[in-house]
């Protein structure tokens, strides 16, 4: 009888330290964070993250928020979920939007609170 050595993969945790502790971000990683923030930096876009920073929406929902038709809407979700941004959710013949996860969540919530500071003047936060 052989055994099959397996290593433990690592934690979740320690993956996520070994990409902000590294000394400079690798060139495909640059690229990725570049196609995500490229993502949220059309209009319409930003308006379909907010509306789903909210709640799930359905791609007709979306497109009034966005004020836009629904192919256009899909195209968009299409983009956003290639890229792991938002996720869809089949409920019989309807399909539910949301984020993909808290982290793209929390991503659209800073740029938001950036910009209140921005907007508003206010001071940075205290360390």
């Amino acid at each position: 009888m052989t055994t099959a050595h397996t290593s433990a993969a690592p934690a979740p945790a320690a993956l996520v330290d070994h990409l902000l502790d590294a000394p400079q971000l690798t060139p495909e990683l640059a690229v990725l964070v570049a196609q995500v923030f490229q993502a949220l930096a059309d209009p319409t876009r930003a308006r379909i993250m907010y509306a789903l920073t909210k709640q799930t929406h359905t791609v007709g929902e979306l497109a009034a928020v966005a004020g836009i038709s629904p192919s256009a809407t899909s195209h968009q979700l299409k983009h956003l979920r290639d890229l792991r941004i938002v996720k869809a959710q089949r409920d019989g013949n309807r399909v539910y939007y949301s984020v993909d996860d808290a982290h793209v969540a929390g991503l659209f919530r800073e740029a938001l609170h950036h910009l209140a500071h921005v907007v508003y003047n206010l001071p940075d936060h205290t360390a």
